[in-house]
């Protein structure tokens, strides 16, 4: 009994403290803003592990653009569109002047705007390949953008892994140092639902500290570490 009396104590508590943060997010909807920055972590950067976007380049790329002229891409937690970014510059150097489906999305409305404008600073862009700055990037006083040209093709769009619908066909995912701040379970269904919205053969690509240790439930396999494809 007194076991479960601390449990009710401590539901009870929970119960509290997520109303109260509810309460004020509906009296100050600019609280939610502050949440949200505290909730999703921001840190990235442009060809971040430069040799996985190798691999992605010479090894990946190649298979894909071998099925389909243009591809169909997802950005899943694009953040401040580093990851977008650095994936039209990879595509530009495969196939240049092709313009590629290109989908990024992320849970924060106010980042998204960030990613939009495609400004950086010298710490975000230390391994973009001195040919891709010169091409696709101007400079804007300290820092450099990303051309008007190159951010036209991307769609940036607001969209929850949790609880959104994700679309479908997808020739490669890219989600990348997102699921590790989610629980197992939510790990599961996520790579679940990716594993669904890839077209079979397609790719999903995952960060460096991030594992799949149940890819073949899920239909698919691994021939490079963090590239999952989807078998047919």
């Amino acid at each position: 009994m007194l076991a479960e009396s601390r449990a009710d104590l401590l539901g009870r508590e929970r119960q509290r403290v997520l109303g109260a943060a509810h309460d004020l997010v509906e009296r100050e909807p600019r609280e939610l803003a502050t949440l949200l920055d505290r909730l999703t972590i921001n840190v990235s950067e442009l060809f971040r592990n430069p040799e996985k976007w190798e691999e992605l380049r010479t090894k990946i790329l190649p298979e894909l653009l071998k099925r389909k002229r243009t591809l169909r891409i997802w950005s899943a937690g694009c953040s401040i569109g580093a990851e977008p970014y650095t994936l039209l510059m990879v595509l530009e150097q495969l196939t240049p002047g092709t313009r590629h489906h290109l989908l990024a999305t992320d849970l924060d409305r106010k980042i998204l705007e960030k990613a939009q404008r495609g400004t950086y600073a010298e710490a975000e862009l230390r391994n973009v390949p001195k040919e891709c700055r010169q091409k696709y990037m101007t400079p804007v006083g300290t820092d450099s953008q990303v051309t008007a040209a190159m951010r036209d093709r991307v769609t940036f769009r607001a969209h929850n892994l949790l609880s959104d619908p994700y679309e479908k066909d997808f020739d490669l995912i890219v989600c990348r140092n997102v699921v590790i701040y989610f629980t197992d379970d939510a790990k599961d269904q996520l790579f679940k639902k990716f594993s669904d919205s890839l077209v079979p053969g397609g790719v999903l690509f995952i960060g460096g500290t991030e594992r799949i240790f149940n890819y073949r439930e899920l239909g698919m396999d691994t021939r490079i570490p963090f590239f999952y494809e989807k078998q047919t």
